[in-house]
């Protein structure tokens, strides 16, 4: 955990989205699906850091560069997207338990909207760069054409798809209608593999159509993170007690169970960010 780090680039993709590179010393290779915590404020306003999910990591001889993709949306990531080649920035990280990678042979199914797609990209990298002949099918979209991002990366990793909203480009619909496009047409293996990240409302529809399609798969929740280390509780997130996983990796230290037993809460930011799809409470989740 280093907080000594060094801004690369900072490049405007589209509209309101960035690519941020930054080098650090002395740091660990984080796992897909953990995220940094930057300081976006030269004084203490805004307070808290903001979280944002790896992209890309690769190690150098005596560093490591790390790639973080973006939305300017307030005053701290308006502070960020105006940082500069060779300006320092005070990171800490990595935070949070990271996909586990499955190790089947299924077939691989990343979905993403908008800049959910930093997460799984990451994942499609770390199951190609261990099984060059595994299949990736990767799920994009936006409300329209002009928002999609990262469609020529992606087709690097496998398969590409794209929805928007509007129809303007691709599938006409939400990612969780388009999967169940695909699997009805036989345009994907019968047996995958989802990973995904994006809005709380599209994570619930894919936990539901799991149970009807019968896969396997999971989430980043990236929606409501505060300090960043298990304080404010803003991120707390309601668990189903029958269908927590716990491991090595999902140690989940944070959960706080009722007297009763029935219901039991996670911090995100100490537990998560990535849970099995069908291990939240989404019903509550995204009342």
């Amino acid at each position: 955990m280093d907080s000594q780090a060094e801004i690369v680039r900072n490049d405007n993709l589209a509209h309101t989205y960035f690519r941020l590179t930054f080098t650090m010393r002395r740091a660990a290779v984080p796992r897909p699906g953990q995220f940094y915590q930057v300081r976006c404020s030269s004084s203490i306003d805004p307070l808290f850091r903001r979280p944002f999910s790896v992209h890309r990591a690769v190690r150098g001889r005596d560093s490591l560069s790390v790639e973080i993709l973006y939305r300017v949306v307030g005053r701290g990531t308006e502070w960020l997207s105006q940082r500069k080649r060779g300006e320092p920035l005070d990171v800490l990280g990595p935070f949070g338990n990271g996909f586990l990678i499955d190790k089947s042979r299924d077939a691989v199914v990343l979905v993403a909207r908008g800049i959910g797609t930093a997460s799984v990209y990451a994942v499609g990298e770390e199951v190609r760069r261990t099984d060059t002949k595994r299949e990736i099918f990767v799920l994009i979209g936006a409300r329209t054409e002009e928002r999609v991002l990262y469609e020529s990366e992606c087709r690097k990793l496998g398969t590409v798809f794209v929805y928007t909203d509007d129809g303007s480009k691709g599938f006409r619909g939400k990612a969780p209608d388009l999967l169940a496009h695909l699997a009805r047409e036989k345009r994907i293996p019968e047996r995958f593999y989802v990973y995904a990240c994006g809005p709380a409302r599209m994570l619930q529809d894919l936990a539901t159509l799991s149970r009807d399609l019968g896969f396997h798969g999971q989430a980043a929740l990236e929606e409501r993170l505060g300090c960043g280390f298990g304080a404010c509780l803003v991120c707390a997130c309601p668990l189903r007690p029958d269908a927590i996983v716990r491991n090595q990796q999902w140690e989940k230290p944070a959960l706080h169970w009722s007297d009763d037993g029935t219901q039991v809460y996670s911090l995100v930011c100490k537990d998560g960010p990535i849970y099995d799809l069908n291990e939240v409470d989404w019903d509550e989740w995204t009342a």
